[in-house]
């Protein structure tokens, strides 16, 4: 599967699950989804090296001239594909949280980080309190 495809799969997983809580989902707009009218940027990735000595994590590039930039939407969802075939590990993340980061990484399993981002592991209902607030 090459990342495009992984980031597709991404995208309709979150469509998914966003819809199976009543938010209207479009693919449309400045980020990759739009749920009630708030721009969603989908990032997905697998495990793999991410730095010198061979720690295995989860990289998400956030900006790329051209092709992403997350400051375009008002959540940012990382999702971990940890096993072909099962449900990925969710990071919500407001973008303001993230500021003007180009990337982030999750180390490790994503199910036992307890890193900066930990506090938004599988934390769905950001979207929910986006979308009250605007």
């Amino acid at each position: 599967m090459t990342a495009q495809e992984l980031g597709a799969m991404g995208e309709y997983y979150a469509a998914q699950v966003l819809r199976s809580v009543g938010l209207r989902v479009d693919f449309d707009g400045p980020a990759d989804l739009l749920a009630e009218g708030v721009p969603v940027e989908v990032k997905a990735a697998r495990p793999a090296p991410y730095r010198k000595g061979g720690y295995r994590g989860y990289q998400f590039c956030l900006t790329k001239p051209g092709h992403t930039d997350h400051s375009k939407a008002a959540v940012v969802l990382l999702l971990c594909y940890w096993k072909p075939g099962a449900d990925p590990v969710a990071f919500v993340i407001p973008s303001d949280a993230i500021g003007d980061r180009r990337k982030v990484v999750i180390p490790g399993q994503p199910w036992t980080y307890s890193g900066q981002w930990s506090r938004y592991y599988r934390r769905w209902e950001t979207v929910a309190d986006v979308v009250g607030v605007q």
